[in-house]
Parts: C-alpha cells; structure tokens; sequence
C-alpha cells in the first residue's frame, strides 16, 4: 500500500494563482502526511542517500496512472522526493542525479499547474493502492 508519509514533493517556487493554491490545499487535506516543500533552490544534500529522486521533465518517461502506482509501489519503505523546477525547469546537474526523469504529459504546463497536476496523480496513486473507488480504470 502506497502512503502518503513516503512522498513529498520539492518545488521551486511559490504558487501565486489562488485558484491553484486552492486545489492544492485541498489535495493537502486528503494527504496530511504528505510534504510539499517551496524554496528558491534545490538543496539537494537533504535528500539522504538511499530516498528515490524523481524530476519532473518534459523529456521524461509518461505512465498511465495504473504504471506510475506500480512504479511508486516498487521503492518499497524508500522515500520518494519529486523535484519540480520553476519556469526553466528543473537544473540538468540535479537530473543527473535523480533516478527517473517523470513526464506528466506531452504538452507542457506552467510549472505551478504542474504541481496541482502531480499531487493529483500522487492521491491518484494512493487510491489505487488501496483500492479505492476514486480511479476508475
């Protein structure tokens, strides 16, 4: 089972557009455990040796929602970071270092967007994993 307290997600940025932050806020609602950190930087030290790094980039790997819960389910008792970067994306230096290079889709979206979008797939994912009604495949 997929949980919440495993994930967080590393942004720069703050989100600016109020009808974003409140979508974000209620997906907060439903993940409490879930951390979303903002920041100016990537501060890349913090995140421990074994804990999964996942970019968000356009050239990425897509999943379904079905192949990203699989994927999520697999780092078993790991900490799993999300890194998403501001409008220049995300430093090639920090993508060398992350384990996986995540797509959300083909188009490409404002980097807040971006955010509401993966904590979506993120409660999309846990829902799966716990055999909720949310997602209907």
């Amino acid at each position: 089972m997929l949980q919440s307290n495993r994930l967080s997600i590393n942004a720069i940025g703050k989100i600016k557009k109020n009808w974003i932050r409140e979508g974000i806020n209620q997906y907060k609602k439903r993940m409490p455990d879930l951390i979303i950190n903002e920041s100016k930087t990537f501060n890349i030290d913090t995140i421990r040796v074994n804990d999964i790094i996942i970019c968000l980039s356009e050239e990425g790997k897509s999943f379904t929602s079905i192949e990203l819960t699989s994927l999520l389910l697999n780092f078993k008792n790991k900490k799993i970071n999300f890194l998403i970067g501001d409008s220049d994306g995300v430093p090639p230096s920090i993508k060398e270092k992350s384990h996986i290079l995540l797509s959300l889709s083909p188009l490409t979206f404002p980097h807040e967007l971006a955010r509401l979008i993966l904590l979506e797939q993120i409660y999309r994912a846990i829902s799966i994993s716990n055999n909720s009604p949310y997602h209907r495949a």
